[in-house]
């Protein structure tokens, strides 16, 4: 009884948590809230969570090596603090927005006055395509987990079923559902959704990030379809063939206009998650990784003999070419170089690095810096692989990725005609450079085919250059966790879980091949 009142408090709390939005007038007295208003603050709620430095930061691009923590060391060796494993109930609580917004287009009693923030039957879409991109991150980071459909009554899906529902309705231990089902019925989320959107009606008010352009939303629901569905084509691809052909029959991505783009603002309280990190919270301990810069400056990894490691273990395909990314993904150190920063052992040894390039200034420095949901770039890159890693796909995803991040035309133009053939190699590693900044995308795709091969694997041994004093730094990527051998393939669930929901949570971690830890592999990876 004592455990089922705490996860009630809980609930009740974050409840309260997830319906509060900001008012213009007195916060005491709200007449109303618009459903625009809504949207809106559950989006940037959304991203800000899901692009922090700590989900993002000090997780997914320490994990990708896009960035390495230039102060602490721990996350990017595989021991992450709690609170990032709890960002899944600040993901439960933005789930649960959505929904609302759902409802009050739904119910007789509030859907007219809902109905002033845009159709009804356009906000009911666009908060299911939301709420599908929400749910495939969150079964992207931890497998199993509990889950809400709209258009489903299976009884496995169990989430999001307490404000709003009778007391008999209510469930306050549910289910971890399959990530099988999960996928399946998102897939037919996404499909029914896009159906749904009414071109001939208004969209969203306070959409920030198609601004109420319905077609825009159609593409955005086709484009996420394609790239799940191609995700999981190892481990269903019955299913996943079937999506994958009607996504790109009712139309995905054209161009970098059609980008999933979520731009904030210049003020403080409204800027990007990064320049917040920086600049408000001072927070100035992260560095672009070593391995990252080694590919972008077309260079190997290399051993404690200063030579190219051996054949087969980090090779560069695209040796011998300066990516014109590079000064845009990185800045240049006081020295005038590009230098990546290590996998420190310790903030005392991080301590004793000082030349590490820091992000693009494009990225840290500006306050209404637009995170990518989704883009163009790697719709370009998935065609390419499903038509046998065809050279014009391959290549327009270079351009795209170029595009979107201002390379001067005759940069691009002079890279696309050195670089290699396209291939699977070639292909996934131009994908992983497009991905920089996204690093959940990048860290699925990374399980899903194992590229690319020029990330620094747990327990190898390499050296770095530092080109100001002409010395070497001999390092070893040595992971926290021992039975380590790889990048990891989960996030561990929240520990709140085994007191709040501990059967469920229990059956979910025994269906794992090694339990509730960061080397159990998903459902979809079969790589």
């Amino acid at each position: 009884m004592k455990q089922f009142k705490i996860f009630l408090i809980i609930n009740l709390v974050l409840l309260a948590v997830a319906c509060d939005v900001d008012y213009e007038d007195n916060p005491n007295e709200p007449s109303s809230v618009p459903t625009s208003a809504l949207f809106n603050n559950n989006m940037k709620r959304m991203v800000d969570a899901s692009r922090d430095g700590f989900f993002s930061g000090r997780f997914t691009y320490a994990t990708m090596q896009y960035w390495q923590q230039s102060e602490y060391g721990d996350e990017d060796r595989y021991v992450y603090r709690e609170s990032m494993r709890q960002t899944q109930n600040t993901f439960y609580e933005i789930a649960e927005n959505f929904r609302e917004i759902i409802e009050l287009n739904e119910d007789p009693t509030t859907k007219d006055a809902a109905a002033s923030s845009g159709a009804n039957v356009n906000q009911i879409a666009v908060s299911r395509i939301m709420l599908s991109y929400l749910f495939n991150n969150m079964a992207d980071t931890w497998g199993d987990i509990p889950y809400y459909s709209y258009g489903s009554d299976d009884p496995d899906f169990e989430a999001l079923r307490t404000a709003g529902y009778p007391d008999e309705e209510q469930i306050l231990t549910p289910k971890y559902a399959t990530q099988d089902k999960i996928y399946a019925d998102i897939l037919n989320e996404l499909s029914e959704a896009q159906d749904q959107l009414n071109l001939g009606l208004d969209g969203m008010d306070g959409d920030n990030l198609y601004h109420g352009d319905v077609s825009k939303w159609k593409l955005f629901a086709n484009s996420l379809r394609l790239k799940i569905a191609n995700k999981i084509k190892g481990a269903d691809a019955s299913l996943a063939n079937t999506h994958i052909n009607d996504a790109i029959s009712d139309g995905v991505f054209t161009s970098n206009s059609d980008n999933a783009m979520f731009a904030y603002e210049t003020s403080d309280v409204n800027a990007s998650p990064m320049y917040r990190a920086w600049h408000v919270n001072n927070r100035s301990d992260f560095a672009v990784g070593h391995s990252f810069v080694t590919l972008l400056k077309g260079e190997n990894l290399v051993d404690h003999t200063h030579t190219s490691q051996p054949a087969g273990a980090n090779p560069n395909p695209f040796s011998g070419l300066t990516d014109p990314r590079l000064p845009i993904y990185a800045q240049e150190n006081s020295e005038g170089n590009f230098v990546g920063m290590f996998i420190s052992e310790s903030s005392a040894d991080a301590a004793t690095f000082t030349v590490e390039s820091l992000p693009g200034s494009a990225i840290i420095d500006t306050p209404e810096f637009a995170e990518t949901l989704l883009e163009y770039s790697e719709i370009c890159f998935i065609q390419s692989e499903l038509n046998g890693w065809d050279q014009d796909w391959y290549e327009m995803g270079i351009s795209a990725s170029m595009e979107k991040w201002g390379v001067a035309s005759a940069d691009a133009t002079a890279y696309l005609g050195t670089v290699p053939a396209a291939n699977m190699e070639n292909v996934l590693t131009q994908k992983y450079i497009a991905l920089y900044m996204q690093g959940t995308s990048s860290w699925t795709e990374y399980r899903r085919t194992g590229y690319p091969k020029t990330l620094i694997p747990p327990h190898q041994d390499y050296s770095l250059y530092i080109p100001s004093t002409d010395t070497w730094l001999d390092k070893t990527f040595n992971p926290l966790v021992e039975q380590v051998t790889d990048l990891p393939y989960r996030m561990r669930y929240p520990a709140q879980e085994q007191t709040l929901n501990g059967a469920n949570r229990k059956e979910a971690a025994d269906r794992l091949s090694n339990g509730d830890v960061i080397y159990s592999k998903l459902w979809w990876d079969v790589n």
